[in-house]
């Protein structure tokens, strides 16, 4: 099952691109949060509490959980069509993640 949550990101970050396709093709319900402003907010205690190295993207779950890279946050949004269901599907996409990643 997909997570659904909040995405942290600044205007054409090419990597949160990623993780939006991802929620969009899963149906995640994935929104961004349009008071983040990068160089200010991801440098607040209150979200270097959550995302204590402050990059971003980054991703906060319905319940709280906070994931960080781009990759890490696609998987986690994407539903088993996108991931693969066998080792063998997943290692086959695995490829596509890190070229996307470049």
């Amino acid at each position: 099952m997909a997570l659904s949550g909040i995405l942290y990101t600044y205007p054409e970050n090419f990597r949160a691109y990623k993780a939006l396709i991802a929620a969009q093709y899963s149906g995640a319900q994935v929104t961004t949060d349009p008071a983040f402003n990068f160089g200010e907010t991801n440098k607040t205690e209150a979200f270097l509490k959550k995302f204590p190295l402050g990059k971003v993207p980054a991703f906060e779950t319905s319940n709280g959980d906070g994931i960080f890279e781009s990759n890490a946050i696609s998987w986690a949004v994407a539903n088993e069509q996108l991931r693969g269901t066998s080792p063998l599907q997943q290692a086959h996409i695995i490829p596509v993640d890190e070229f996307c990643r470049q």
